[in-house]
């Protein structure tokens, strides 16, 4: 569970320290206009220079030592909010990396960056403010309002019937910002939605001249944030100025009864003059307060967006005295008894699969778009667990081996091609870090993209840009291939992997895995029929359901959905 206390504690000399040297500074504030009626009452009304010069050195002194506290204790503040940000951070992409599939899901990839990044960074500011300021206002309050008391007790009537006013006014302010700042963070989710998906997506938008409809989509939802933060801020901004309001009414209150006091000689001007000064000083310390308020109200909706991706619990988890895995010698049969699985409580993906795969054994699967396909495979390596029923490797339950020596056991190829930045050898090297070159030559000859990588002059050194752009797709697809089937894996996912690649090099690349990963058991998910015609079984998916399971030419004879894939993309004249 997210608590900001525990983030706090690693800092708690530097907010300490800080606080000190912030009450340090705001006392000599305090001291200030106390020193001034002394140089007016005692220094000018008796003409004593020596004395107006003793006195004047003492405030120079005061306020330059206030001018190094003040840098001191920003400093500590700057320490401590970046500090306890970068930790944050830190822990929630950590925290996020440990999700399973099914948490990931209950979040747009927006919404997590834009937690990570601006959310974290309001609680920056708001640690830094309370350092520089929560002592600050307090201090500056109470000190202010007891040397007013002390110098005319009859004057602080003004601010204790000033001081309800203002509170309403804050309450007030707070009551209605408080749900608009909550509303804001979801605008700004939804802009930043927008810009990735374009960004990401600015070819396809070129391509379909969509570039007037998008722009119209992001001008509405920006709109929708502007219109939402320009609400906030009109509400915000009332607030100073009704504060200002209230307190100059008050300090024409304090001249009109003080004057009258100075005229009747029961208040000296020295001490009127202090009145008001520290009068301000009060009306400064209640803009504080406003403003702090305002920040935490901010930082609460903050708060809880980060605190709900903390909370959010990983449910796919390494048992505590976990079954090893021996990746020589062990063999890899794969079973599924009885499963079902169903993303989020909704309709069943998959529904009562049974199969046993045996060491060796390629199994395709092939179904229609939604069909389950993907969802199968996914079982395997646990990114999302069966929610009935059992999925065995070598004889025992996925649930109950260590996650990572499963997922070096098993190794997948996702649909989605992603390569990152760095050199194609630091991209090949991710199932084995220590693997030699030889074995990235081999893996990349068997995903046929050793032809295409050894004309780069760098070869293995060739730098990947961003999303791999500087790869085609066939190019980016084969590479990610080879990725996964460095060192050797004992049970290879190939999810739809195949699909940008032409059909002489799918052909090549199929026969070259059955040839060199004899012993790998192998699935193969794909939309194309001839693509899984040699597998050993293939296991044709319809809404979730297992509609049959078996060899190419039988499937042909009496499975009509096999029967309508395979015709639509073999017939002549089909399209």
């Amino acid at each position: 569970m997210f608590k900001l206390k525990n983030y706090l504690k690693p800092y708690s000399v530097h907010i300490i320290l800080g606080l000190f040297f912030k009450g340090l500074e705001v006392a000599s504030e305090i001291v200030t206009p106390y020193l001034m009626t002394k140089i007016i009452k005692i220094g000018i009304n008796n003409a004593d220079k020596p004395y107006i010069i003793k006195m004047t050195i003492l405030l120079i002194v005061i306020n330059s030592v206030a001018v190094l506290f003040a840098l001191i204790a920003q400093k500590l503040a700057a320490i401590a909010s970046k500090g306890v940000g970068k930790t944050i951070r830190k822990n929630m992409f950590t925290h996020i990396n440990t999700l399973s599939h099914a948490e990931l899901d209950k979040f747009d990839t927006t919404t997590l960056i834009n937690r990570s990044v601006h959310d974290v960074s309001q609680i920056e500011t708001a640690i830094g403010m309370t350092i520089r300021l929560i002592t600050r206002a307090p201090i500056l309050l109470i000190g202010s309002i007891v040397m007013s008391l002390i110098i005319d007790p009859k004057l602080s009537i003004v601010f204790i019937v000033a001081l309800p006013i203002i509170v309403l006014i804050i309450f007030l302010i707070m009551k209605k910002t408080s749900p608009l700042f909550d509303q804001t963070k979801v605008k700004l989710d939804k802009v930043t939605s927008v810009t990735r998906d374009n960004l990401g997506g600015i070819r396809v938008v070129r391509a379909f001249n969509k570039q007037p409809n998008e722009t119209a989509r992001f001008v509405a939802s920006n709109k929708e944030l502007t219109d939402i933060n320009v609400k906030t801020i009109k509400i915000s901004s009332a607030l100073q100025p009704l504060l200002f309001l209230v307190i100059n009414f008050a300090v024409v209150a304090i001249m009109y009864f003080g004057g009258i006091q100075v005229n009747i000689g029961d208040v000296d001007q020295a001490d009127l003059i202090a009145f008001i000064n520290y009068f301000s000083q009060i009306s400064m310390a209640l803009v504080i307060v406003a403003r702090i308020i305002v920040a935490y109200t901010r930082t609460n909706s903050s708060i809880k967006r980060v605190a709900e991706v903390f909370n959010t619990k990983n449910t796919i988890f390494s048992p505590e005295n976990p079954k090893h895995i021996d990746q020589l010698n062990m063999p890899n049969t794969v079973e599924f008894k009885n499963v079902y699985f169903s993303y989020n409580n909704s309709k069943n993906a998959v529904e009562n699969l049974n199969l046993k795969v045996e060491s060796g054994q390629v199994i395709g699967i092939i179904g229609g778009t939604g069909s389950g396909k993907s969802s199968i495979v996914n079982l395997i390596p646990r990114f999302y667990d069966a929610t009935k029923g059992e999925v065995l490797i070598n004889g025992e339950n996925v649930k109950k081996y260590d996650l990572k020596e499963l997922r070096r056991f098993v190794s997948v190829v996702p649909q989605n091609n992603v390569l990152f930045e760095g050199t194609l050898e630091e991209n090949l090297r991710w199932r084995n870090e220590f693997a030699t070159e030889d074995d990235l030559i081999f893996a990349l000859k068997i995903a046929q993209a050793y032809e295409f990588v050894r004309e780069k002059p760098d070869f293995l050194k060739t730098k990947v840009l961003r999303n791999g752009s500087n790869f085609s797709g066939g190019q980016k697809q084969r590479l990610c291939i080879a990725r996964a089937l460095v060192g050797s894996p004992r049970i290879l996912i190939l999810d739809d992997s195949s699909s940008a690649l032409d059909f002489q090099t799918d052909f090549n690349l199929r026969k070259a895995i059955r040839t060199s990963l004899k012993d790998t058991t192998i699935f193969l998910v794909s939309q194309r029929a001839n693509t899984l015609k040699h597998a050993d079984n293939i296991i044709v998916m319809d809404n979730g359901k297992v509609v049959d399971i078996a060899k190419h030419d039988v499937l042909l004879e009496r499975c009509e959905v096999y029967k309508e894939i395979y015709n639509s993309q073999n017939k002549k004249g089909v399209k």
